[in-house]
């Protein structure tokens, strides 16, 4: 492959990355502001901890965001004066609670049908690194570095439980899909011995 051909590969799938970086900003600043309320610099902040610097918005990004989200009745916003300087700190509205509930429902759908696609294509040795590296510890130090003991309760709680939450999951799935496996192995060997005889 010329060195022009994979310059052109890499410019298009940055920019497809790019397309779905923008599409997820808006969902990015309601989770933030779900867990408390925040100006726009630590928003900024809050979206690049918490997605390990993956997702850096800057000011250019993020306040027309902010400012369709205020239009639209999802967010709204208080002045707060800091000494001589204002900044406007931003909260979930409830019509923002709700639509942010339906759109981590979509999402999960989404992932899960995208995931599900990828599982039929690939073998266990391609599964991504990254997916062990989420659950792995050098994750939950970066994850916790520089947060309060009681932000790191809260922090570890949450991932406690998700990972209950994904084991449940993954439990019932599991049973599930050997006792399909069982029926269809069963199923086959019938056919076949009907076949031999």
């Amino acid at each position: 492959m010329s060195i022009e051909k994979k310059k052109d590969d890499t410019k298009f799938v940055e920019s497809i990355e790019q397309s779905m970086k923008s599409g997820y900003i808006s969902m990015l600043i309601l989770l933030a502001l779900e867990k408390e309320p925040a100006n726009g610099y630590k928003l900024m902040k809050m979206i690049s901890e918490d997605t390990f610097g993956e997702w850096r918005p800057t000011n250019s990004t993020m306040y027309p965001y902010l400012s369709n989200l205020t239009k639209r009745g999802l967010i709204q916003y208080r002045t707060k004066k800091q000494g001589q300087r204002e900044s406007k700190e931003y909260s979930l509205t409830p019509k923002g609670t709700k639509i942010l509930k339906k759109l981590v429902n979509k999402q999960q759908e989404m992932n899960l049908s995208l995931l599900s696609m990828v599982s039929t294509v690939i073998d266990i040795d391609s599964l991504p690194n990254h997916l062990l590296d989420f659950f792995s510890q050098s994750y939950h130090e970066y994850i916790l570095m520089g947060k309060s003991s009681e932000e790191k309760i809260g922090i570890l709680s949450r991932r406690v439980e998700m990972l209950n939450l994904f084991l449940d999951i993954i439990g019932k799935n599991k049973v599930e899909m050997e006792n399909e496996l069982e029926i269809l192995k069963s199923n086959e060997m019938k056919k076949s011995s009907f076949y031999n005889h």
